[in-house]
C-alpha cells in the first residue's frame, strides 16, 4: 500500500531543497500541509500537493523568485549584499509611489500589482485571504486596492530587506529622485 503523505525531510529530498527553505515554505503557507505539533516530523504533506508544487516549480521559473538568495550562505561573485534602506522615509516613499502610479486604476489585478512590487501573486492572494488587503473577484479575476498595495510596498519590514528586481528598481528610482 502506497503512502498518501510525506514528512518534511522526505519533501526536501523530493523537491531538492534545503530544510531551511522547506521550513520557510511551510511556515508561509506556500505548500498545503499539516503541522503535527511535534518537535521532529513536524510537517506532513499530501503527496498530491507535493507533486503539484513540484510541477509549478518546474513550469514557472520565476514562481519563487522573491526568495532568490534568501537561503544561501554564499553569493555568486559580483552579487552585492542586499542593502538595508534605512534612509527611506516610508511616508515620503508612499507619496512617490502615489505620484508614480497616478495613472493606474484604483483597483489593480493581483497579477499586475504583484509585478509592480516584485512579489508572487500567491502572496497577495494570501494577504487578501487573511484580511490584511482588500480584494474583490470579478469574473474569476482578483483585484486589489492600489492604496493598500502601496501601503504594503512601503511597510518598514519590506523596505528593510527588499527582494525582487522591480521593487529594488522602484527604491533606486525613489532614492535618485531625492538627490
Amino acid at each position: 500500500m502506497e503512502k498518501d503523505t510525506m514528512s518534511g525531510s522526505e519533501l526536501c529530498k523530493y523537491l531538492h531543497i534545503s530544510t531551511r527553505k522547506m521550513k520557510y515554505l511551510m511556515d508561509h503557507n506556500y505548500i498545503p500541509h499539516e503541522n503535527t505539533g511535534q518537535a521532529t516530523y513536524k510537517y506532513r504533506v499530501r503527496i498530491v500537493d507535493a507533486r503539484a508544487f513540484k510541477r509549478r516549480m518546474e513550469r514557472e521559473p520565476d514562481f519563487l523568485s522573491e526568495l532568490s538568495g534568501l537561503f544561501t550562505s554564499t553569493r555568486p561573485a559580483g552579487t552585492p549584499m542586499p542593502k538595508k534602506h534605512d534612509r527611506i522615509d516610508s511616508a515620503d516613499f508612499e507619496k512617490y509611489l502615489l505620484l508614480r502610479w497616478a495613472d493606474l486604476p484604483d483597483a489593480l489585478p493581483t497579477q499586475q500589482a504583484a509585478r509592480l512590487i516584485s512579489v508572487n501573486p500567491q502572496r497577495l492572494h494570501e494577504q487578501v485571504k487573511a484580511g490584511r488587503l482588500h480584494g474583490v473577484t470579478i469574473r474569476g479575476k482578483q483585484y486589489c486596492v492600489k492604496m493598500e498595495i502601496i501601503a504594503f510596498a512601503v511597510a518598514p519590514e519590506r523596505l528593510a530587506c527588499p527582494r525582487g528586481e522591480a521593487y529594488k528598481a522602484l527604491i533606486e528610482e525613489y532614492l535618485c529622485s531625492k538627490i
